[in-house]
């Protein structure tokens, strides 16, 4: 059922400007929080009614506890419809070099806020779009190097990647950000 945070929680921020992105993503954390408080309040409704259920036929009988974990995979069957119906990622795009398709999505979601501002006049601007390279890219292993060793040089480059980038969240600019992160994010995981 939580499987969706990080997709939702990437996919959102791609959307936002960077000025509101903490903004709206606190609020969307906020609907982490009204999503616990629905499991509790069904769980709260439906179980402790222990006579309570139904049958379908001879072989389904649904007592409170199955009935309970239905109504509480509405909203994730919602979230999926909801993804699904969205654009792809921009950033998706731009990553494997359809430069064309991203910058449509950006157009789309340009013209979608502009409309929602009462600006529909306003027109999409953007005629370059810049990409990052990807690390992996930069390395040339050649043709004949074989298959696990540059699996090997790949796992070793994300690896130090991600070392690196963990360390940067522990210097002095980020430290006291990053505690106060954690100590969030502890208290909202073992509440």
């Amino acid at each position: 059922i939580g499987g969706s945070i990080p997709i939702v929680f990437s996919y959102y921020s791609e959307f936002l400007a960077q000025e509101k992105r903490g903004e709206h993503l606190s609020w969307l954390c906020m609907f982490w929080m009204i999503g616990g408080i629905y499991a509790s309040a069904m769980a709260w409704a439906i179980i402790p009614h222990y006579g309570w259920s139904f049958q379908m036929g001879s072989a389904y009988q649904f007592h409170s506890w199955r009935v309970f974990v239905l109504v509480c995979a509405f909203p994730s069957v919602a979230a999926i419809a909801a993804l699904s119906a969205m654009p792809e990622s921009p950033r998706f795009y731009l990553e494997n070099g359809k430069h064309d398709e991203g910058w449509m999505i950006l157009k789309q979601v340009h013209d979608t806020n502009m409309r929602a501002k009462g600006h529909p006049e306003r027109v999409f601007s953007v005629t370059t779009i810049k990409t990052v390279k990807q690390m992996d890219e930069l390395v040339d292993t050649g043709t004949d190097t074989p298959v696990w060793k540059r699996y090997k040089l790949k796992i070793m480059s994300l690896s130090q990647q991600m070392r690196n980038n963990i360390l940067a969240c522990f210097s002095p600019e980020y430290k006291r950000t990053t505690f106060m992160l954690m100590a969030v994010w502890f208290t909202m995981s073992f509440r």
